[in-house]
């Protein structure tokens, strides 16, 4: 009998073996808890690196916790997150930032997955008044929820907008390595256009680990505190870290990818 193959989704598939490897490499002795370890130390500070990142890198243990995490240090208490209408965030967290942050959502038409300035510049207008949400930040998803992905010239327009329009921006990474391999570009590239953004290990390898970047140094002295209020401080980090160290190997999160873009391409022009 032919083997049947998921197409569910990229969360069907099973970890990496090198990424399975590091974990059980880093199950020797004892390692300070919390973050206080050699791996996290080594793991941040190469993601610090790769993304040419001012701030920090911070673990959590999945992609909607990296969401809310990010959006929660770029938020005063009245302020609104804008989005696409298709975003994870609105759609598939169970209104884990309403929830959570308390933060309004202000969603925008989205055909193709993208965040559109004229998307953003609709929910400007109620700007100073009191009885509206106060826009604070944009979140966009790179690659989108749709398979599509933004041009650096069109994160550059946006972050630009956003910049001149006092909003803070969030790059929901979860597919950033996808979005580096299709454009030929560093995670460097994308991260410039963002405050803060994640970096998704699940989707590409992991086991279960994910990265908040923190690209402003100014974001930085909250995180600690929220991270543990959120309920995301691992107590064992090392193993989260150890997961980075092993995606960052020989850019192994390229690889990995770039072969997931291929085989997407692939099963598209098998089914044309």
């Amino acid at each position: 009998m032919a083997e049947h193959k998921s197409f569910g989704s990229d969360n069907h598939a099973g970890a990496h073996e090198a990424v399975v490897n590091a974990v059980i490499a880093a199950n020797t002795g004892d390692a300070t808890a919390y973050g206080e370890d050699e791996w996290t130390r080594r793991a941040t500070a190469r993601l610090r690196e790769i993304f040419q990142a001012e701030g920090d890198v911070f673990f959590v243990f999945n992609g909607s916790a990296a969401n809310v995490l990010g959006l929660s240090l770029l938020l005063r208490r009245y302020e609104a997150v804008i989005c696409a209408e298709t975003a994870h965030i609105h759609t598939d967290e169970c209104g884990a930032a309403e929830q959570i942050l308390g933060t309004k959502l202000l969603t925008v038409p989205s055909p193709d997955g993208k965040v559109t300035l004229a998307g953003i510049e609709r929910h400007l207008h109620g700007r100073g008044d009191e009885h509206h949400a106060q826009p604070g930040a944009v979140a966009i998803t790179q690659t989108t929820e749709l398979g599509t992905c933004y041009t650096l010239e069109e994160l550059r327009t946006i972050s630009d907008f956003c910049r001149a329009n006092d909003l803070r921006l969030f790059i929901d990474g979860a597919r950033l390595a996808n979005a580096a391999a299709h454009l030929d570009c560093s995670l460097a590239d994308l991260a410039q256009y963002a405050d803060v953004l994640s970096f998704g290990g699940t989707k590409n390898g992991a086991i279960g680990a994910e990265a908040v970047v923190v690209m402003r140094p100014d974001l930085v002295a909250d995180v600690k505190y929220l991270r543990k209020q959120q309920l995301q401080l691992a107590s064992k980090m090392r193993f989260l870290s150890a997961q980075f160290l092993a995606l960052m190997e020989d850019d192994l999160w390229r690889q990995s990818a770039a072969h997931a873009n291929q085989m997407a391409q692939r099963l598209y022009s098998e089914i044309l």
